[in-house]
């Protein structure tokens, strides 16, 4: 399933109903708040219209009974007034605050000087408070009694008597609460039916025209996510999801295409890898996993596409369990570090038989960025060698076949000496004076000529000589300083001063100790055949851009252009020192290099001396 489509997750509708319930409870909550105040409202309302009615009258019975002074007037209007339904007490208090008159008796006497507002004294109120004795709740109507001109004779005057009284009315709370709740819960009845239809109908409405068509959508997903990419969704309207649906069939229509084209771009691809003659693979780099590969790379280990691709890369093809060790060869995935770097190594493969073949590996490291981030790939392309080394081999034979009217001439002129010298003896042993001492030197010329055919025979061999089947790690320090110790005694007897400067750590590469060697002998005893009058002669090794580096300098006259162009080929000598060469020491001697992937190059300024320098692939020290 799609990272997008969580398992678990609420459906749309499930989704949007929630969100109508939340509305609901909202609106539900806003509506409570408004019966809350409507409630507060209509209690006021009831309690302002109970108050006001009763009072009235009150007022007007009272005020004409104290204009009259009748008392016991008063006291039976008080009393008669306490027993109407909904009225709790009665009382009439003096300025003071003295209960004058009540509907009970136990009233009668008190002092409430709390209920005379000395700040308002004129102002009529109400409000609810606790009914004297804890029996309930009262809503208490306080009612000044104001002075009037015709009770100015018995109260004073007006301006210090404003007030004759204090009608205080003790109303039942509970029946002026329950009107007013009665009045408020018949609204909320009404709102909430309203509320209740709203939100069903728009419910309904969310889901035949939103729900419904975007579960449809949904479905439609899933499905082309799980790979029917002929499924289409319905178009029932022409709004908003209508619209929507018209554009997911587009987009549906457009990744088919896409998909289409890629699924081409990579048939097309692998066409391509496919038609190169070396083996490729692709390799991720986080973890050693092929992930794809061409026919020929198929072909040279025996296996088939569906076997290689996901295998890990040292399983493939060297048959190790385990990552190769980078002490023992040089591993792209360990080497590369930065995409766009590239490499060229020489490694052994194992086919599907168990058969080793040599190949030559060039190897890259690239970026690919993707939705789940990027990764590094390394993309090698492996020569088979084993048909280059056969087809060099013929072709060193066929070199040295063409090379016959050059050995011809190195070694006509030793036969001739030999045949001049033997010739001699015959003549001295037939005549009968036979010299002791000509004769010796008669044979120590025949013993020179020997040996300088014999240094012609060895120096075609080594190179003509195929590669060994397994170079080995060869520490390049070791095999410089010992090579240059044995020619020190060399150096010494023709007045030649040697320097060794080599590198802090120790430098490896895959080689033959022997070849290696033997490279740095001919160079060396080059370079002193450069200096016949003696000098200076400077051998350093060292790391230049991942390659071991050897680097033979002396002072001699250096070469010219002309003999370097040449200096390489078989057969060319032009010794300084004017004693003749066979000219196959500096062919060995890049015979040898290229043949562990290595070059050798030769700087000049003629009269200042030559240095020739030696780069090989350095194997790592981790």
């Amino acid at each position: 399933m799609p990272a997008n489509f969580k398992t678990g997750s609420p459906s749309l509708g499930q989704f949007m109903l929630r969100r109508v319930l939340l509305v609901a409870g909202g609106a539900s909550l806003l509506f409570g708040l408004l019966i809350l105040v409507l409630y507060r409202d209509r209690l006021e309302h009831e309690r302002a219209a109970t108050s006001e009615q009763i009072n009235r009258l009150l007022r007007v019975a009272l005020e004409n009974a104290m204009l009259k002074r009748d008392v016991p007037g008063l006291r039976e209007i008080v009393e008669r007034m306490g027993k109407l339904p909904g009225v709790s007490d009665v009382m009439i208090l003096a300025p003071s605050g003295e209960v004058r008159f009540a509907s009970r008796p136990e009233s009668l006497g008190k002092q409430l000087p709390e209920l005379i507002r000395v700040d308002r004294p004129g102002v009529p109120e109400s409000r609810f408070v606790a009914e004297p004795g804890g029996g309930g709740e009262v809503l208490r109507s306080i009612n000044p009694v104001p002075n009037q001109t015709a009770c100015v004779g018995c109260h004073g005057p007006l301006e210090k008597s404003p007030v004759n009284g204090i009608l205080v009315v003790d109303y039942h709370a509970a029946t002026i609460r329950a009107e007013a709740w009665r009045s408020a819960g018949l609204f909320a009845l009404a709102g909430a039916v309203v509320l209740a239809l709203t939100l069903g109908v728009l419910w309904r409405m969310l889901r035949l025209r939103v729900v419904e068509p975007l579960r449809e959508l949904d479905g439609v997903a899933r499905q082309l996510t799980s790979g029917n990419l002929a499924v289409r969704a319905a178009v029932p309207t022409d709004d908003e999801p209508g619209r929507l649906a018209v554009s997911f069939n587009r987009m549906a229509d457009r990744l088919v295409e896409q998909i289409g084209m890629a699924e081409r771009q990579q048939r097309y691809l692998q066409e391509l890898l496919d038609g190169l003659p070396d083996g490729v693979r692709v390799i991720r780099q986080s973890d050693l996993r092929i992930l794809a590969v061409n026919r020929a790379y198929c072909q040279q280990l025996g296996v088939t596409e569906g076997v290689a691709v996901g295998q890990l890369c040292h399983v493939s093809s060297h048959g190790r369990d385990r990552p190769c060790p980078p002490t023992m060869l040089i591993c792209p995935a360990v080497e590369l570090k930065v995409p766009g770097q590239s490499l060229k190594c020489r490694h052994r493969h194992r086919t599907a038989g168990g058969r080793e073949f040599p190949v030559e590996v060039h190897a890259v490291l690239v970026e690919r960025s993707g939705s789940a981030g990027s990764e590094r790939l390394i993309v090698e392309s492996s020569s088979d060698l084993s048909d280059a080394a056969r087809l060099s081999q013929e072709q060193r034979l066929s070199e040295l076949g063409l090379l016959a009217a050059g050995i011809a001439h190195e070694i006509h002129n030793p036969l001739g000496s030999m045949r001049l010298a033997v010739d001699g003896l015959l003549r001295s042993f037939r005549q009968g004076n036979a010299d002791p001492e000509r004769i010796c030197s008669y044979l120590e010329m025949v013993n020179a000529e020997i040996d300088r055919c014999t240094g012609v025979t060895q120096r075609l061999l080594l190179l003509s000589r195929l590669p060994r089947q397994q170079p080995q790690i060869v520490s390049l320090n070791r095999a410089v300083s010992d090579t240059l110790q044995l020619l020190d005694f060399d150096a010494q007897s023709h007045g030649i001063v040697q320097h060794l400067e080599l590198a802090a750590d120790d430098l490896r590469v895959l080689a033959d100790d022997s070849d290696l060697r033997m490279v740095v002998l001919n160079l060396v005893q080059n370079a002193h055949h450069a200096m016949p009058q003696g000098g200076s002669l400077t051998v350093r090794t060292s790391v230049e851009d991942r390659s071991a580096v050897i680097a033979v300098c002396d002072t001699g006259k250096g070469i010219s252009a002309e003999q370097a162009e040449r200096i390489f080929d078989p057969f060319f000598s032009h010794r300084a020192d004017g004693e003749g060469g066979t000219g196959l020491g500096l062919a060995i001697c890049k015979s040898i290099v290229e043949r562990y992937a290595g070059t050798i190059a030769v700087s000049s300024v003629y009269g200042h001396g030559a240095e020739f320098r030696v780069r090989l692939p350095l194997v790592s020290n981790s």
